[in-house]
């Protein structure tokens, strides 16, 4: 009569029970099992921060479920699953995994040995380095390691010269005689390339989990070519190595919402022996699901420390002797301005992909190029993004500049100490690229 009773209050209870039937020596037990139909769970959000790492910031609910089992069944098991959430009360552009944690603790009693589950769900919430919106927490580091290989190259046509004799005692690469050498239409070309192995560094420290300060520097070997000369001439080169720029800045993320976010910088760089440099970078992103679509805009001015210099592609040799395709001439500052699209997406809990298209304006010519990104995050404080970017379209091809040349001792000239050259050169084929990878740390 105490077993059926017992059995049916249980019943009442706990309407969603399976029976099971066992049968052992001249004895028959009937043990019942009552399983939750599902977790409760609380929907709000945690941070207003999407990207944060909130793992184990908040519990939910653990109530206990009685079931009845033989002794045989004692046991402790975990069972794990990740669910990715499409609601905006969970934040988007995060990666959301649910933690199951089952225990089960043997109770005994008079009539049959019983146990108790316990399950209790933890959310994560991953905070992803490889984010365009990336700064360390307050009182936290962040340290991103870039290490890339660019190439620049284009082909160029020696349109005409004026050949100067100077008077080697001038301060000036101006002619002062007055009267040229030589002048008339060339009929030579080549292609001007440059290669670069980079490594650059960047230290930022959060003041606030809003606003952080930056300092940077940059190593990098350098090589620049004359090359493919249609005359058959040897290719001439100069190389050049050692922490050519540094800098230091800010960072401040100014809004976070669960639909918007908004980041500027401003950094100062001054790169070795040619200029310093005011750089500022806006960004202003939208978020829906786990992807953010922003949009950059990005300024910078240079101050040459020449003042009314020339700049472009440079060779020189030991003899003095020196050849330069101009970009601008009697300039003392550059100024250049880009705007851009990008779209940041969390695959998984360790992957993310980043495309970025920018159209911009560099002093004396307009370009189009686009980048894109892949990142690996196998643990919070660190990430592996693997990027490549490279022109899609440049308006150097078929501009008109001006070369010079300085050449000592000239061959061509033998009654002549120092010959100057001005002329115009054709570029053609413009190209750049630049393939590298970002190791990422948040300590």
């Amino acid at each position: 009569m105490k077993k059926s009773l017992v059995a049916f209050v249980v019943s009442v209870i706990a309407p969603l029970s399976i029976a099971y039937g066992a049968t052992g020596g001249t004895t028959k037990a009937r043990t019942t099992t009552y399983r939750r139909a599902s977790t409760v769970q609380n929907k709000g959000r945690v941070t207003n921060n999407f990207y944060y790492n909130q793992s184990n910031r908040k519990k939910y609910g653990a109530a206990p479920v009685a079931t009845a089992a033989p002794a045989q069944r004692q046991a402790y098991t975990t069972t794990t699953r990740s669910v990715n959430y499409n609601n905006d009360n969970y934040g988007v552009d995060s990666y959301v995994a649910d933690s199951y944690k089952t225990e089960t603790v043997q109770r005994k009693s008079n009539y049959s040995e019983r146990s108790q589950k316990k399950t209790t769900v933890s959310q994560e919430r991953k905070y992803f380095l490889a984010h365009p919106f990336f700064q360390p927490l307050k009182g936290n580091f962040g340290s991103v390691t870039d290490i890339a290989f660019a190439k620049n190259s284009f082909g160029f046509d020696l349109l005409n010269s004026v050949v100067y004799d100077l008077d080697p005692n001038s301060s000036s690469y101006y002619p002062n005689t007055g009267v040229p050498l030589t002048y008339g239409p060339l009929d030579l070309g080549g292609k001007a390339q440059t290669d670069q192995f980079l490594v650059k560094q960047d230290f930022s420290f959060g003041l606030t989990d809003k606003l952080a300060i930056v300092a940077m520097g940059q190593y990098d070997s350098t090589k620049l070519q004359f090359k493919d000369w249609t005359s058959g001439d040897p290719d001439n080169e100069n190389k050049d190595s050692g922490v050519n720029v540094f800098g230091f800045g800010f960072q401040l993320r100014f809004v976070d919402t669960p639909k918007v976010i908004g980041m500027t910088a401003v950094n100062y760089e001054s790169q070795r022996d040619t200029s310093d440099s005011v750089l500022a970078d806006l960004k202003l992103g939208y978020k829906f699901d786990r992807t953010t679509l922003y949009l950059v805009g990005r300024g910078g001015y240079s101050w040459l420390k020449e003042k009314d210099a020339a700049y472009g592609f440079y060779v020189g040799d030991d003899s003095g002797d020196w050849l330069m395709l101009s970009y601008k001439r009697d300039v003392s500052d550059v100024f250049f301005a880009e705007g851009g699209l990008g779209i940041f997406s969390v695959l998984s809990k360790y992957f993310t992909v980043n495309a970025e298209a920018f159209f911009g304006s560099y002093d004396w010519h307009n370009q189009l190029k686009a980048m894109a990104a892949f990142g690996v995050q196998p643990f919070d404080s660190f990430a592996l993004n693997i990027y490549a970017s490279g022109v899609l379209y440049d308006s150097a091809d078929n501009k008109t500049k001006e070369f010079l040349n300085y050449d000592v001792n000239p061959i061509a000239f033998p009654d002549t100490t120092l010959a100057y050259t001005v002329g115009d050169y054709k570029i053609k084929n413009y190209n750049e690229y630049k393939i590298g990878a970002q190791i990422i740390l948040h300590f």
